[in-house]
């Protein structure tokens, strides 16, 4: 649940429990005071007629017309009414008026006369018993058109209330969506400061708090790159001077030594192979720029990849060429570093008298290098692990960085790193960069092919 919506909830449900047990207050008060005043007119047109007709004389028998023009004036108000005396004679009653109307007790009276409900009020006065009545059904129906009349409003009021609540609460959260929009946008490695411009109070503090949470984290990540780059970098020169002793030893070494220097040496080696990877992701990683390098075609750095692979692994390599006259929008020498990581993969994972096909595609926006091999097929397991640093299937062969390096530089430049299936066996890694949609020109270039 946002945290716009959970204050939505609360507050509008409180809103609305509130100002609806106040509404249901004032209705009850409301329907209360509308029923004594329905009451009180019924006992105020009694005592008018009872006032009118005290004088005539009690004399039972046919109903006189002077006070018959009395009741119709009552009656124009619907109002039913009936004059009877003391005695049981009727004096005078209106043409609404129910049979027995005047047979009630003295004063209040809820009674269903005719199939309706009736509310009368009787009083004795001058010798006559003087009865009002009118409907219970026309007094509810009076009653809904209060309701009606006055629940409308409250409800496009509550509405409208709601909705400018809502339109409150957005404008209120709208400095923490642009911090969220801010970190949502911002790239995997950066550690810049969030702008902290125009902020309100209650999130300067907060925004204050991931700026220095960033700073520490930049501070960490810097500590990381720089051991691992100086790591590296110190341990090559002796790592050189080994190797260097080791051939030395083996020109003088019986046969038995010079198997175990051999050994030996491909142990440097393949160390100082693993270093120059650590190196590499390191640069890669870190905040290194390659603005200076220059850009190249993507038929150069296909070239270019081909003649860095050993001289006894190229004849098996086939290129499988296309319009690679697109200039990529990376700096070559990586484009390079993750071809020649994806080609090594494949030689050393197919068997050795497979062939590796470079098959180079792509577009006027985007150019895609793929690696086709016929060695064992990766399961989406293991294809989901391989960019993992020092990951090997089984007991594996070189460092484990390779992969790890190809996605580094995928993902550092937009590009796209994946690995499919081939056919029923083999793996096509492909490779995908933007490519720069205007002709950059040869001259641009700094890559050059080795002679």
């Amino acid at each position: 649940m946002t945290l716009r919506f959970r204050l939505m909830v609360i507050i509008g449900l409180s809103f609305t429990i509130l100002w609806g047990a106040a509404s249901v207050w004032m209705f009850l008060d409301v329907r209360t005071k509308f029923r004594d005043a329905l009451d009180e007119r019924l006992a105020a047109s009694a005592r008018m007629v009872a006032g009118l007709v005290s004088q005539i004389p009690n004399s039972p028998g046919t109903p006189s017309s002077a006070p018959q023009s009395v009741l119709d004036v009552v009656a124009k108000d619907g109002v039913a009414c009936e004059v009877q005396l003391l005695h049981g004679g009727l004096v005078a009653r209106t043409h609404n008026s129910p049979t027995g109307l005047s047979q009630v007790k003295i004063g209040y009276s809820t009674r269903t006369m005719r199939g309706e409900q009736w509310r009368s009020y009787t009083l004795e006065q001058g010798g006559k018993r003087v009865t009002t009545a009118d409907r219970v059904e026309k007094r509810q129906a009076l009653m809904n058109n209060i309701i009606v009349a006055t629940v409308v409003p409250f409800a496009i009021a509550m509405l409208g209330s709601l909705a400018v609540l809502w339109f409150g609460i957005r404008q209120g959260l709208a400095p923490l969506e642009s911090i969220r929009q801010a970190l949502a946008e911002r790239k995997p490695d950066a550690v810049t400061p969030l702008p902290a411009a125009r902020v309100p109070a209650e999130l300067a503090q907060f925004v204050q708090t991931i700026n220095l949470l960033l700073d520490r984290t930049l501070s960490a990540i810097e500590r990381e790159h720089r051991f691992t780059g100086d790591a590296a970098h110190e341990l090559r020169t002796p790592l050189t001077a080994i190797k260097t002793h080791i051939q030395v030893a083996r020109l003088t070494a019986d046969d038995e030594t010079a198997t175990a220097l051999e050994y030996a040496e491909e142990g440097v080696q393949r160390l100082q192979y693993t270093l120059e990877q650590l190196l590499t992701l390191a640069r890669v990683e870190g905040p290194f720029s390659y603005t200076g390098e220059g850009i190249a075609t993507a038929k150069e750095i296909a070239e270019l990849t081909i003649h860095e692979i050993p001289a006894s692994s190229r004849q098996r390599i086939i290129i499988e060429p296309a319009d690679a006259e697109c200039h990529i929008a990376v700096p070559p020498s990586l484009v390079v570093t993750a071809l020649r990581n994806l080609i090594d993969n494949a030689l050393r994972y197919s068997p050795e008298n497979s062939f590796v096909i470079l098959r180079l595609s792509g577009s006027d926006k985007r150019f895609s290098f793929a690696v086709l091999d016929e060695g064992e097929c990766l399961n989406e397991v293991d294809r989901a692990q391989v960019v993992q640093r020092f990951w090997r299937r089984g007991s594996g062969q070189g460092s484990g960085l390779g992969l790890s390096i190809v996605d580094a530089i995928v993902k550092r430049f937009g590009g796209n790193f994946q690995l499919l299936a081939h056919g029923e066996k083999g793996t096509i890694a492909q490779i995908e960069f933007p490519c720069i949609l205007e002709d950059a020109g040869r001259s641009m270039c700094t890559a050059t092919l080795p002679t």
